[in-house]
């Protein structure tokens, strides 16, 4: 395996960098924060969830996430992350570039970065991917010597590693070994035995890379959090099989959430091929299926959930078929001063969608820390003498989703969260936005018994905007943003 970087590969880094500055420049230069990044990074991040390498990376590398420089980061490591995946996927010259550009603009991405405390977290894991897959190849040259154990194994603990930094990426080097298999039946030489042999020898070195994971976090981490896994296979299961199918043709037509629209692009293309393979007959069914299992891959994860909540970003290797396909399909034409324009067109798209997506979010957060403020005033106001140091502060339910409805883009998911909305409201979130934005550094309720004290006297108060909707009930700051109550407290 060589690494080294050729002239050409450095050229095309450095137009990847480009790429990625042009498409998130609005949010690099427009901090703002987003669902679950004001959360406070302790020793336990991520741990009770299995992520002991986001944990490796958050806590114990970075000691926290720094707007800028953490997507940034993040940034430069999908970079590199285009760069190699065009060098497995013998993208070269006009190719190479123009892969880069549709992968690195495609907004699926930009619902992996909008999480600013996993912004260089999951790229990382993309690059990790990527290598872990070059070194698999490495070991299939020559079975069973030192060098391909050697590989075969440090494979096996990237895999590991990209699991433990967040378990959705297990379907990265998957989805692009089955790239390579798909082009591998075009060459000359292609055996079907031997392709064979290399997938259930990958099936082994995924397989080897799940038990050494599953071992770690017996080892590094507490009793996992069933809660949050096991809540996207809980509730109501009916009719499971052809919703899931729905939302794969949702997908597959660019439908199922804002910004996904050109994936139709790839879906028409792979139509295209479909009727070629009939055509040349020369293994039509092997090229069929895998390409079918291309666009099928991306979106699995959804004919697993029956909660019924599918967020884009568990569709981390859409954009990795996308610019595959459509850089296959190109690489068979001789146009290319057309497909060039062509594809400049869908990345100035993609990047258009991608600013929108942030440019609400902006609005969102603007807007929050605008109400947090008028909100903190009124305390102030009302309550000269209340002390953060002592008195609690407790935000009973969540302003009504109309609130911040102007701003939102529709299928937007985490793009439109208000921090004063999600999970219908909850007090550590709320009061860690105070904090983190330096407004006020309020007291959560952290015992029961100051709970029980002010339950029963909530229901009559009004709720904001009205000045009495923030009232002192024995010695807590009750502030009333909704009528029903919200997450519960964890001492309830």
């Amino acid at each position: 395996m060589n690494h080294k970087i050729s002239v050409e590969q450095f050229k095309l880094l450095l137009f990847s960098i480009f790429t990625s500055l042009v498409t998130y420049g609005f949010t690099l230069t427009n901090f703002s924060l987003s669902i679950d990044s004001e959360t406070p990074v302790y020793s336990d991040f991520s741990l009770t969830l299995g992520r002991w390498g986001t944990n490796l990376v958050r806590y114990h590398i970075f000691e926290g996430h720094l707007p800028y420089f953490t997507l940034l980061l993040g940034l430069l490591l999908l970079s590199l992350t285009s760069v190699e995946l065009s060098r497995l996927f013998k993208f070269n010259g006009t190719t190479g570039y123009l892969f880069c550009a549709l992968f690195l603009t495609f907004p699926q991405l930009a619902y992996q970065l909008i999480f600013t405390m996993q912004a260089d977290v999951v790229p990382l894991g993309f690059l990790f991917s990527t290598l872990a897959v070059s070194l698999f190849l490495e070991s299939t040259n020559t079975f069973f010597s030192f060098k391909s154990i050697s590989c075969f194994f440090i494979s096996a603990l990237l895999i590991m590693f990209i699991v433990a930094l967040y378990q959705g990426l297990v379907l990265i080097p998957v989805i692009i070994y089955i790239i390579i298999f798909f082009q591998n039946t075009f060459e000359e030489n292609f055996s079907f035995k031997l392709e064979i042999r290399k997938t259930l020898y990958f099936a082994g070195v995924m397989a080897l890379g799940l038990v050494l994971y599953y071992v770690s976090v017996k080892i590094i981490c507490p009793p996992v959090d069933g809660g949050y896994l096991s809540s996207y296979l809980t509730g109501n299961s009916d009719n499971q099989f052809s919703n899931s199918v729905s939302i794969w043709f949702e997908n597959l037509t660019g439908k199922f959430y804002y910004g996904e629209k050109l994936f139709i692009i790839a879906t028409g293309i792979s139509l295209v091929l479909f009727v070629k393979f009939i055509i040349q007959k020369q293994l039509f069914v092997l090229r069929f299926l895998t390409l079918f299992t291309l666009l099928l891959v991306p979106f699995g994860f959804s004919f697993l959930i029956t909660n019924g909540y599918h967020p884009p970003r568990i569709y981390v290797t859409s954009g990795i078929v996308f610019g595959f396909v459509i850089v296959h399909f190109i690489s068979t034409l001789k146009w290319e001063k057309v497909t060039i324009w062509a594809v400049s067109l869908i990345c100035i798209t993609n990047i258009y969608f991608v600013t929108n997506l942030f440019y609400s979010n902006y609005k969102i957060f603007n807007h929050d820390k605008d109400t947090a403020r008028k909100i903190d005033n009124l305390i102030q106001t009302k309550y000269p003498n209340f002390d953060p140091n002592i008195n609690y502060v407790y935000f009973y339910g969540c302003l009504p989703y109309e609130h911040h409805g102007r701003y939102r883009l529709d299928k937007s998911e985490a793009f439109g969260g208000s921090l004063f909305s999600w999970d219908n409201g909850d007090n550590y979130r709320i009061i860690n936005f105070f904090k983190f934005n330096d407004i006020n550094y309020y007291k959560m309720i952290d015992n029961k018994e100051t709970y029980l004290k002010i339950k029963d006297s909530i229901e009559p108060m009004p709720i904001w905007p009205n000045q009495e909707s923030i009232k002192l009930i024995n010695d807590v700051l009750v502030v009333k943003l909704g009528t029903t109550k919200g997450t519960a407290l964890w001492v309830e």
